[in-house]
């Protein structure tokens, strides 16, 4: 079974030349990382990128991504976590296609390294229904496309809204089977937006507090954060679970990049961005 994209046409442009034009211009922009290389500082463990339209927040997207193509050998396999914006299917699914489109071709799934998951994480459910209008790792693919000539597989994941203590022992678990692999087999996708309807000064504010406990890898300190607050960061159950993972490596994690929409285009209120990578400490 195939994932049909939901969001060609709206959040990307659906004609694969347009669409490589359009992520292109994301890469060219004032606010893109253009033909910098990222520095490399060790093996990458994951990322977090944006997932609004590419039209706002694919410059961001630019910086993650350029990083990951620097990334040498590729990792076999890209793990996609994202949140769940709908109610359908499983609150914790692991996708149960066999391969992902997108305007640029296909993406395989690693059922391998899936079934491994879901005999592992009794609280991950192999299902289609979560992902089908979901659009937080399906905007992800395209970037994905763009910048690697043969791309990984994918284990996309998407996760509803649920306490610490319960995300936190879904990520320990996933985190237990991903030990038994291969060193530098996988990388982590983490998809998320920051602050939402907000003033751009207010959003950098808010959103600097947010990635400060990011990059400390404190994932209860985020979590409460969020919670407390009431943040909107929609990405706090795949950022949560990934700072629970980290937890067990060696790592470094930094700030590539950070804007709004409003830097992009003028508007009283909009949303913020990051590309944030973790790499293996020395």
């Amino acid at each position: 079974m195939q994932r049909e994209p939901a969001v060609a046409g709206r959040f990307y442009q659906a004609r694969p030349d347009k669409l490589r034009q359009q992520i292109k211009e994301c890469f060219e922009h004032s606010i893109g990382v253009g033909q910098k290389a990222v520095p490399v500082t060790g093996r990458l463990i994951g990322l977090i990128s944006p997932h609004a339209g590419y039209m706002f927040s694919g410059p961001v997207a630019s910086h993650a991504f350029a990083r990951l193509r620097e990334e040498k050998p590729l990792p076999q396999t890209l793990i996609l976590l994202g949140p769940k914006h709908t109610h359908h299917g499983a609150r914790f699914s692991i996708s149960a296609a066999d391969s992902w489109k997108t305007p640029l071709g296909d993406l395989a799934v690693d059922q391998a390294l899936c079934h491994r998951l879901i005999a592992a994480v009794p609280e991950l459910a192999a299902d289609n229904a979560a992902h089908l209008y979901e659009h937080s790792l399906e905007v992800q693919l395209p970037f994905i496309q763009y910048s690697l000539p043969n791309p990984p597989k994918i284990v996309p994941i998407a996760l509803a809204y649920a306490s610490f203590e319960e995300i936190e022992s879904v990520a320990a678990a996933i985190s237990k089977v991903l030990a038994a692999e291969p060193s530098g087999s996988f990388c982590f996708i983490c998809s998320s937006d920051f602050s939402h309807d907000t003033p751009r000064d207010e959003a950098y504010r808010l959103d600097a507090e947010v990635i400060e406990r990011i990059v400390s890898l404190d994932a209860r300190s985020f979590y409460d954060l969020i919670v407390e607050d009431d943040r909107s960061v929609c990405g706090l159950m795949p950022i949560t679970a990934l700072l629970v993972i980290m937890r067990q490596q060696k790592v470094h994690a930094s700030l590539l990049k950070y804007a709004t929409s409003m830097d992009v285009m003028e508007h009283d209120r909009g949303v913020g961005y990051a590309a944030i990578i973790f790499e293996e400490a020395g």
